[in-house]
């Protein structure tokens, strides 16, 4: 009898959270797959059913727990989930994993949250044909990330409602900027 998509999910995730915590106790690189396996309770082979590496596992679980914090926030329900709203959100969200993000970060994991922003921010239902909705969801994804990253190896110094105005300001200002140049052009 095949697993419910929940019930595969929650087996995924408690590969995540065993993950992390092994993370805690020692490099990535010193754990087992059969030691985050045994450590999550769940069998060697769902690991290798369902991933190819250690770092999507990592993913998978920052992915697990924004669907909590969106369910959480009702940002899908309704339509949350436009831009600026979304990437509010995924601030916030930011700060609240702060403690991985910094696991993460202290082992130089961080592609993990690249990788999950990327899946969060891929559109759920894009054509295939759809190239403008691929390449903006990649835009927004490691643009968030670039200003994520500085925001975490900065310390988190600001605060996420800082850090929407900051980013509000350096996309508003490249837009600008670009504009006067434009304006500013000589005939020829």
């Amino acid at each position: 009898m095949r697993r419910s998509t929940a019930t595969t999910d929650y087996l995924k995730e408690c590969m995540g959270t065993a993950l992390l915590e092994l993370m805690r106790e020692k490099p990535l690189e010193k754990i087992s797959i059969e030691e985050m396996t045994a450590r999550a309770d769940v069998g060697r082979s769902t690991y290798f059913r369902y991933f190819k590496s250690k770092d999507e596992v990592l993913s998978f679980k920052l992915r697990c727990l924004w669907k909590r914090y969106d369910e959480a926030h009702g940002l899908s329900a309704g339509g949350g989930g436009d831009g600026p709203a979304m990437m509010s959100q995924i601030l916030h969200f930011c700060l609240e994993t702060r403690d991985i993000n910094d696991l993460l970060y202290s082992t130089g994991h961080q592609n993990c949250i690249l990788d999950a922003y990327l899946q969060i921010l891929s559109p759920a239902e894009a054509e295939d044909d759809d190239v403008l909705a691929y390449y903006s969801s990649n835009f927004a994804a490691y643009a968030l990330f670039g200003i994520v990253n500085a925001w975490i190896v900065r310390g988190y110094k600001e605060t996420p409602e800082e850090m929407e105005r900051i980013m509000r300001q350096s996309l508003g200002g490249t837009e600008d900027a670009v504009k006067e140049k434009a304006q500013n052009r000589p005939l020829s």
